[in-house]
């Protein structure tokens, strides 16, 4: 075997998802403010998979996480590290806990490349990160009287040069009421939409056609939304990626959708 292969293939093992399947699956907080179809076709049991070079991407997220945490440990900052929040319907994994004046309060790393970190440093927001992180924020405060409103986003950039020479960079937010209504209103709408077993609109800007993995769905017709159902239903595995959706049978690979 190649060492490139072997890289390629321990890199893919490693990116398995440890999901548990149909009705245990839940609303991952980390998906706060996205499409309400992704998110419901999620839960319902679409995997997602992505070319050679996105698992790498989100690997050298896994290893910069990795680092920040042994770096804030070392300066006396890191309370805790990847822990989660849940409740019946919502799961979440946040990156850590700092404390702040006489409270603890969550972070979350995001490693970015320069133009996203040049967008961070000028001021804007994104809205993704920011919902993430603040659901965060009140999950954690319904058990623990010692959450502070505040949440901290930590940008780690990937490809430091002297036209971006920043490596590290944080934003800092507050659960206020405004963002909380907000919060609490894509919880319900979503949430809706599962009890009542009704399949959302796609709710994608359109600049996220080239990236969103879920894209066949997306563009699909209601009926053929249904005919999807049926086969997860049947307890079939449905593979979808940015062009195609897949069914799984086995070694097996049947095309069922394509955008």
């Amino acid at each position: 075997m190649k060492i490139t292969e072997a890289l390629e293939a321990y890199l893919l093992s490693s990116r398995v998802r440890e999901e548990k399947p149909g009705k245990d699956r839940k609303f991952y907080l980390s998906d706060m403010g996205k499409c309400l179809r992704v998110r419901w076709m999620k839960r319902k049991g679409v995997d997602s998979d992505f070319e050679l070079y996105v698992h790498w991407l989100l690997e050298i997220g896994n290893l910069s996480h990795t680092w920040g945490y042994k770096a804030l440990e070392a300066q006396g900052l890191l309370l805790q590290a990847e822990d989660y929040v849940r409740d019946e319907h919502f799961v979440g994994k946040y990156d850590g806990l700092i404390k702040l004046d006489d409270k603890r309060a969550p972070f979350d790393f995001k490693t970015t490349g320069a133009y996203k970190m040049e967008k961070a440093i000028k001021g804007e927001d994104d809205e993704e990160n920011i919902a993430q992180v603040l659901s965060y924020v009140v999950f954690l405060q319904l058990t623990h009287k010692d959450i502070a409103d505040t949440g901290f986003l930590v940008y780690i950039n990937k490809e430091p040069s002297k036209k971006s020479p920043i490596p590290f960079f944080q934003r800092e937010y507050h659960l206020t009421n405004w963002r909380k209504k907000q919060l609490e209103e894509d919880r319900e709408k979503l949430l809706d939409y599962w009890l009542k077993n009704k399949v959302p609109p796609c709710t994608c800007p359109g600049w996220m056609k080239d990236y969103n993995s879920y894209q066949p769905l997306c563009s699909a017709s209601d009926i053929q939304i249904k005919k999807m159902l049926d086969y997860l239903k049947a307890e079939k595995k449905l593979v979808s990626t940015k062009d195609s959706l897949y069914l799984l049978d086995g070694e097996h690979k049947k095309e069922v959708l394509k955008v």
